[in-house]
């Protein structure tokens, strides 16, 4: 089945400035919807000119930043981004809160592409000494399209 996500890439490797491009991707699944929610985080290596040399343009997988659903009810999902393994966002020109803010419009879009896709609790897990406030970007949202 052909269906489209949404991630966040890095610019990195273009002549453009350092940013968050969220980016609607189209990819082939024949998966339950968890695993299109997870894939918002998969690898992308995007065409590039031949002078580029970026091995992965998805910033949520060049940090280690891993995202996960579970299926709570109806089209109700648990969604997770796990920061523990992440990595320095300053290789990259952007800040932590630009990659986070960047990943939850990549979900938003993502559920708002997807018929069934519904609705989403959004769950951040940290290491015990990061001092950020994630909690800040909790969130439950409402896909835009009716069920």
């Amino acid at each position: 089945m052909l269906t489209f996500i949404y991630q966040p890439l890095t610019t990195l490797g273009t002549e453009g400035d350092a940013a968050v491009v969220v980016a609607r991707i189209p990819i082939l699944i024949n998966a339950v919807p968890e695993a299109i929610i997870a894939s918002i985080a998969s690898p992308n290596k995007l065409l590039q000119s031949s002078n580029a040399n970026v091995p992965d343009s998805n910033l949520l997988s060049l940090l280690r930043i891993g995202l996960s659903a579970e299926y709570v009810s109806g089209r109700h999902y648990r969604v997770t981004l796990d920061l523990r393994e992440m990595r320095s966002t300053e290789p990259y020109g952007v800040t932590a809160d630009d990659v986070i803010a960047g990943a939850i419009k990549c979900l938003h879009a993502t559920f708002d592409e997807d018929q069934n896709l519904g609705s989403y609790e959004l769950h951040i897990q940290s290491n015990k000494d990061d001092k950020a406030n994630w909690r800040r970007y909790e969130e439950r949202y409402e896909s835009k399209h009716k069920p």
